[in-house]
């Protein structure tokens, strides 16, 4: 873990394998949803998956978004320094816990880590929430993910897995959640030198 100043919160290191922290209150996925949906400002994701997916996207960039950037965003300002017990503070932690889980999923177990994606009446998976909120979280480092997002040689088209569930009438088997996690590792490795870069500077 590494520690941020007192009135932020704490998430693991992006980039480093780290056991997921002891166990503290949060809302459940009904509640975080309920409250996703009464935040005003509207925040940028409003279920579950689509919170995946924005978090996904800011653990495997090209470099640390500090907490308090995005929490913020998603909880509200004043959620983060809300009285420990209430549900701003519930939130919080809510998101920390998603946040740690998906970087210690990918970092100790990326072979079997898979995308939260919300699952449709057939059975079939709906990407559409997961997906757009990943590309939403790009934008905080916009120029970075530039050969990631529009192609290149280095690169190749990694990202497609991803990008082309972005229709809001995706129906995705077992298969296709899996290429969207392959998608997923190998831009964590791309990244991966940018942020031990950054880490040591």
């Amino acid at each position: 873990m590494i520690a941020r100043p007192p009135k932020g919160p704490v998430v693991a290191a992006p980039a480093a394998a780290s056991p997921l922290p002891p166990s503290r209150p949060m809302l459940d996925d009904a509640a975080s949803e309920a409250f996703l949906r009464k935040r005003r400002p509207h925040p940028p994701v409003f279920s579950m998956s689509g919170l995946d997916g924005y978090l996904t996207a800011l653990i495997i960039g090209p470099r640390f978004i500090d907490p308090r950037h995005w929490i913020g965003l998603i909880a509200g300002e004043q959620a983060m320094m809300a009285l420990e017990g209430t549900t701003g503070a519930l939130a919080v932690q809510t998101l920390v816990a998603n946040y740690n889980r998906i970087s210690t999923g990918l970092a100790e177990t990326p072979q079997t880590w898979r995308p939260r994606l919300a699952r449709r009446k057939d059975g079939t998976f709906d990407a559409f929430a997961w997906s757009t909120a990943f590309l939403l979280a790009t934008g905080y480092a916009q120029r970075l993910w530039r050969p990631v997002l529009h192609g290149h040689p280095s690169t190749g088209d990694i990202i497609a897995p991803i990008r082309d569930t972005t229709t809001a009438d995706s129906r995705l088997d077992e298969e296709s959640a899996a290429a969207i996690a392959r998608a997923v590792v190998a831009i964590r490795s791309h990244f991966m030198p940018n942020r031990a870069k950054a880490a040591r500077s």
